[in-house]
């Protein structure tokens, strides 16, 4: 990507339009390779291939002193940067949305910008706030000329009365009674707002997706000096230090196909499948590179958490909740949902134990190695699904 023009964003923080996103190529191979692993697996068995698993179990996974080194947290203050870039041709617009997927950055992002800007932002209202419509936190945008939302999934319920402060805070705001405000929010709770509230006319941007080839410069720079890595299912190199180097992408194109370019997701299989030689097998050959230098190995990229084919209606509904929320307390499940609580809490930790959630901050999400086949699951079935 063309990194010369001070007005172009350089990979991977190029900000779009939602319209412009485009997933990477290949994304609709990889989900196919996705529902046929899981249709040859109940077909066949689990047979593992021989070498693949002899290699695997020589490996370890890295510490997290080591994971925060070649694997750090992404810093998403240069998406904050293009976001301010990017709403330059936004000045007359009262609302501007920026969405990103589950693990996406929004919040950070739009929190970055207004950090960088003295920008005010608004206050999450309450779980009980919520629950009873209470406007307060949308009159507190009236005064300030700039104001700004990082996680508007956090300000509303699907409830009766959890929809009144984002219909209102969009009504004053389209009215031209609360100065500009830029919102960040999940993109799945955006699909729902646009249904539920209506969303005509306001500018949603968002992150443009990554090829393998930008996920290979970002985890590069970002591990500064990091030993080359290798996939255990081909042995051919994911990651080298030469940046001459060519043809050693194919598996990171396939993690950005799987991820649909976005680098919160892939961050996370990044992380999760890293791997490093046991203490005891640092001799062998198969575990060092060339040059004889200690190499790191990345699992199978498409191994992850898969929900069963016969994941039923309240699983499923629960899930498309959590997303269209971006995660809730337990408490708040009850309230947007027609089960009772015990089924809830009981669905809940059986998708818990699976893998397919995890508690963050004391609300429960869809983890980010299920997100794929959850959304997948969503989409055959007919839910509403992101645009991203």
């Amino acid at each position: 990507m063309d990194q010369g023009p001070t007005n172009a964003a350089p990979a991977p923080w190029e900000v779009v339009e939602l319209e412009a996103f485009q997933t990477p190529q290949h994304t609709q191979a990889s989900q196919w390779k996705r529902s046929w692993r899981v249709a040859t697996a109940w077909m066949l068995g689990n047979r593992a291939d021989r070498r693949q698993a002899a290699l695997e179990s020589e490996l370890r996974a890295l510490p997290e002193v080591k994971l925060a080194h070649w694997a750090p947290s992404v810093d998403w203050t240069p998406a904050a940067m293009s976001l301010h870039r990017a709403l330059a041709a936004y000045q007359e617009a009262p609302l501007v949305l920026f969405v990103s997927p589950p693990h996406g950055g929004h919040a950070d992002i739009v929190g970055h910008w207004a950090g960088q800007h003295g920008i005010e932002c608004l206050e999450v209202p309450t779980f009980a706030e919520r629950m009873a419509g209470e406007l307060a936190w949308v009159t507190a945008a009236a005064p300030a000329k700039r104001w700004a939302i990082p996680a508007l999934e956090r300000h509303f319920l699907r409830h009766a009365y959890g929809l009144q402060g984002v219909r209102a805070l969009v009504e004053r705001a389209q009215g031209g009674r609360l100065g500009q405000g830029v919102l960040g929010c999940d993109s799945w709770s955006y699909a729902f707002l646009k249904q539920a509230v209506g969303l005509e006319g306001v500018p949603v941007l968002t992150l443009q997706g990554l090829e393998g080839a930008q996920l290979a410069d970002y985890f590069s720079q970002a591990a500064g000096q990091c030993p080359p890595v290798y996939s255990t299912r081909t042995r051919q190199p994911v990651l080298e230090d030469s940046p001459k180097q060519k043809g050693v992408f194919k598996e990171l194109q396939q993690l950005a196909a799987h991820s649909r370019g976005h680098l919160g997701i892939a961050w996370h299989y990044w992380r999760e499948r890293l791997r490093e030689p046991a203490e005891d097998a640092r001799a062998h050959s198969g575990n060092r590179s060339d040059h004889g230098e200690t190499s790191l190995w990345l699992l199978d990229t498409l191994a992850d958490a898969e929900l069963p084919a016969d994941t039923g209606d309240l699983a499923t509904l629960l899930l498309h909740t959590l997303l269209i929320h971006g995660g809730l307390e337990d408490q708040a499940l009850a309230h947007v949902l027609p089960f009772s609580e015990h089924e809830i809490v009981s669905v809940r930790f059986a998708l818990a134990s699976r893998g397919m959630l995890h508690c963050h901050q004391g609300r429960w999400q869809v983890a980010p190695l299920s997100y794929a086949s959850v959304r997948q699951l969503l989409e055959s079935r007919h839910y509403l699904v992101d645009p991203l």
